[in-house]
């Protein structure tokens, strides 16, 4: 069964919708909340595949949003279903488990491109030894002393709500050169399952921080670190630090990020030695073009547990209309 996401009139509604990728989502959460985005189900499973037709190729963001043992069984079903429509299928962002799955089964090239990760609050980079722990420690106590605070948004002030507003706008009007984004960026669509917290200096507030929330993880997704330009050297290493010490005192060990692109390629299944050697080719120039690197580094700093994430093309729908419909969905532009 296939519908939209802004279609009241089918199986889901939007809550529904909401509510299953709060339970069964990860770090695709951004995607396929996506108004764009269309999903197919079957009343057998609890759950859905959130997806977009890009040059005719269905574009998958991350697993099956169900239970684990459902994953195998939905996706085949999902299979089927674009081949009765003649159109070819690409995950992007799957979880290692995923990606071993579809290789068993659908027969799947497998390209690791990125990494997810994953922090534990209990245990707070602030509070380690070694240099990246000092140079966190730092960036906070500059932002501090220059008089930053921060602080978590309720969901009931306007006057806050609309503040933190301006910032999305303007760090959004702000973002130059080339862009690969999953979704249009949104801070209070889907309320249910979020949480805001944001930064202040003066009565200024400087910068904000978006959280998702993830129920299979009892744990939260980390969407979005917005600052303006005038904030204080270190807002995003403070905004950081804040929500994982809140977490901490509600005793959550779980908190992700991601996918942020790889270094380099990693595991590659199903292709053969030239087509490998092209494809790190082509994956160095995209990050080359698209500035790739840089939010790696910053979560780096925090000494995060580092999960791999992939690209899977079923039925070895490797080609270049569905390289061409990956980048459309990733809404990659120039």
């Amino acid at each position: 069964m296939k519908t939209s996401l802004e279609n009241e009139k089918q199986l889901f509604d939007r809550n529904s919708l909401v509510n299953l990728v709060r339970k069964w989502g990860d770090v695709n959460t951004e995607g396929i909340l996506s108004a764009t985005c269309q999903i197919f189900s079957d009343p057998c499973i609890e759950g859905f595949i959130g997806y977009r037709i890009e040059t005719g190729n269905a574009v998958v963001f991350g697993d099956p949003v169900c239970a684990a043992v459902n994953k195998q069984a939905l996706a085949k079903m999902f299979q089927q279903y674009c081949l009765s429509l003649k159109i070819g299928v690409v995950y992007i962002i799957v979880s290692e488990e995923f990606a071993n799955l579809a290789v068993q089964n659908l027969g799947s090239v497998l390209i690791e491109f990125g990494e997810k990760f994953v922090l534990n609050p209990l245990s707070n980079p602030i509070d380690r030894k070694g240099s990246k722990a000092g140079l966190v420690r730092n960036r906070v106590k500059r932002a501090r002393l220059e008089g930053a605070l921060v602080q978590e948004y309720s969901g009931d002030n306007s006057d806050i709500e609309k503040a933190l507003q301006e910032v999305a706008i303007t760090w959004q009007k702000e973002r130059q050169g080339p862009q690969v984004f999953l979704a249009d960026f949104t801070l209070f669509n889907d309320r249910v399952g979020k949480r805001w917290f944001y930064a202040k200096k003066e009565e200024k507030i400087v910068g904000v921080i978006l959280l998702s929330e993830l129920q299979s993880h009892n744990g939260w997704l980390i969407n979005s670190i917005l600052t303006t330009k005038d904030a204080p050297h270190g807002i995003s290493e403070l905004l950081v630090i804040s929500v994982l010490q809140t977490l901490a005192q509600e005793n959550c060990q779980y908190v992700s990020m991601g996918p942020v692109p790889g270094n380099q390629l990693g595991e590659i299944i199903g292709l053969n030695d030239f087509s490998k050697t092209v494809a790190h080719w082509v994956y160095q120039l995209a990050k080359k073009v698209f500035h790739l690197g840089g939010r790696a580094a910053f979560w780096k700093k925090f000494e995060p547990i580092i999960h791999p994430s992939y690209l899977l093309f079923p039925e070895k729908n490797l080609s270049y209309s569905s390289i061409k419909s990956l980048l459309k969905a990733l809404n990659a532009h120039v």
